[in-house]
């Protein structure tokens, strides 16, 4: 995760271009985006890294992770003086949720265009010192790869983010019976892969 480069860091630091209006009047302006860019700083400070696991967990691939949690992060910008601070995480997760979804349809086309098929997106092996970790995450992305869309969001700001259910409804923007169903069918289908590994004798 390149947090140190990121433009959105460069963004939040962008000085307020010049004009020729009342000093008093830019001063307070300049005063206004300054709070803007301080509060972007501290939000990609606070949540970049929640937001790039979000985006891996949802199939974006770790070579695209970098520019997805970018676009989740000027969604935020755009939106900023309608997003309390209290409510940051959830509104960033919840356009991870899209910006993920639109990602992979987009490498899905291109793939397409290109006339590579889905195993061309296969993670290479890993190094030897982070085996065990690397395999452990492919196993959970085969695992959440089986889950719908709509389940696969719910299920990863429930088990892995750690969101309640209220918190998944307001931010997703369904219902809380909707929202529990989805988790109910997404711990189904979880527990239905698990079984069939077991069945075939893997761990």
């Amino acid at each position: 995760m390149a947090l140190e480069t990121s433009p959105i860091l460069a963004l939040a630091a962008a000085a307020v271009p010049g004009d020729r209006s009342d000093p008093g009047i830019r001063t307070e302006a300049a005063a206004s985006q300054a709070d803007r860019n301080q509060r972007l700083a501290s939000a990609v400070s606070l949540h970049f890294d929640a937001v790039w696991r979000m985006l891996r967990r949802l199939g974006v691939p770790e070579a695209d992770a970098d520019d997805a949690a970018q676009s989740v992060f000027l969604a935020l910008d755009r939106r900023l003086p309608d997003v309390p601070q209290e409510r940051e995480r959830g509104f960033l997760l919840a356009a991870a949720v899209r910006i993920a979804a639109n990602t992979r349809r987009q490498l899905k086309r291109s793939r397409e265009d290109t006339g590579l098929d889905d195993d061309s997106a296969a993670l290479e092996p890993s190094p030897e010192r982070a085996l065990q970790q690397r395999q452990a995450l492919a196993e959970l992305d085969q695992a959440l790869g089986t889950l719908s869309d709509e389940q696969r969001s719910v299920f990863v700001l429930y088990e892995i983010e750690g969101f309640s259910l209220p918190e998944i409804a307001r931010n997703l923007g369904v219902p809380l019976g909707t929202a529990t169903s989805r988790l109910r069918r997404a711990r189904d289908a979880f527990e239905g892969w698990l079984a069939e590994r077991r069945s075939r004798g893997e761990p």
